[in-house]
């Protein structure tokens, strides 16, 4: 349903745009360029310091429950409009070999031609470590106990639960989940000249290591099914009946759109969703300067060297 360009180029950019803001290697200039096109995060919130370390403080973690949460929503208005059924959420993480219908798919050994053999090696090693029985044991199981129990949850602010969620289970569920992908998209850092080639627009680049796919493939939505119900946990476990959102970043505000309430999928990209336009993509006869605009940025950040993907974490020593 989201997978056009348009929607592939707004999920991406709007995990890249916030995982760059704090580093070092992004300028002022690729920033101010960023603003210009309505693009920055508010206040400056991102997920990390210059430093790479985590920020709980700063209502970035809200942005990605609230982000998910609107894409959660505004998918299954679509799909009531079709008639279609709602999205599952996962009641809880899918356990070795417990659940058929969401069996962890195979590693596979890695080979991004951008990438030597070293790199390749050393990442298929770690995919074999994320995949495996006992990496549900631990760390994932660890993981899933500490965030749903109330007692730690009282503990946290909403925005600390966020960044917490994305940054460990949330990036590693991605990994563990993933299938070998029809293809490797070439990284923006490593080719910045070009814009993202429309190969990778096809309906079977579904891949959830990476940002500009993975809400094409329909285990995206029962994993941030699990991950918005821990929203309902920790509002329980702090006796909260209607959450006071602070960070509400779904990325640049459309016409119409508030800060304090922005929807996640664009008019132009339900107009795609529910092929208003008769086509199989649903892009011809628009204005494409969101299109451009985004574009322009990707280019702009892989210029810089700043773009961060999931697959990434398979770079990261265990």
């Amino acid at each position: 349903m989201l997978a056009s360009r348009r929607h592939r180029l707004r999920h991406f950019l709007w995990h890249a745009v916030r995982g760059a803001w704090n580093n070092p290697q992004l300028t002022d200039e690729a920033k101010a360029f960023i603003r210009d096109k309505g693009w920055s995060p508010p206040d400056d919130r991102a997920p990390m310091d210059a430093e790479g370390r985590l920020i709980l403080d700063n209502h970035s973690g809200e942005d990605f429950l609230y982000m998910h949460r609107q894409m959660i929503k505004e998918v299954n208005e679509l799909l009531a409009q079709l008639g279609e059924p709602q999205l599952a959420a996962w009641p809880s993480i899918p356990r070795p070999a417990d659940h058929p219908d969401f069996a962890v798919p195979p590693a596979w050994t890695y080979s991004d031609p951008s990438e030597n053999d070293a790199t390749n090696t050393a990442m298929a090693a770690r995919l074999q470590r994320v995949k495996s029985d006992g990496y549900f044991d631990n760390p994932i199981a660890i993981w899933e106990a500490f965030f749903t129990r109330p007692s730690n949850l009282a503990q946290l602010s909403l925005g600390a639960l966020g960044n917490m969620l994305e940054m460990t289970i949330h990036n590693n569920l991605h990994m563990r989940w993933a299938r070998e992908p029809i293809g490797y998209m070439p990284s923006p850092n490593f080719d910045d000249t070009r814009a993202i080639d429309s190969k990778w627009d096809a309906a079977d680049y579904d891949y959830l290591g990476d940002t500009y796919s993975s809400h094409v493939n329909p285990i995206f939505w029962s994993l941030h099914g699990w991950v918005d119900s821990c929203i309902d946990r920790w509002a329980a476990a702090n006796r909260i009946s209607d959450v006071a959102w602070v960070g509400t970043w779904t990325g640049k505000l459309e016409d119409g759109w508030t800060h304090g309430a922005p929807e996640a999928i664009t008019t132009a990209v339900r107009r795609q969703a529910m092929g208003a336009h008769g086509h199989a993509h649903g892009e011809h006869g628009q204005d494409d300067t969101d299109l451009r605009d985004m574009e322009a940025i990707v280019q702009k950040l892989g210029s810089c060297r700043v773009i961060r993907n999931f697959y990434d974490l398979l770079r990261d020593p265990d």
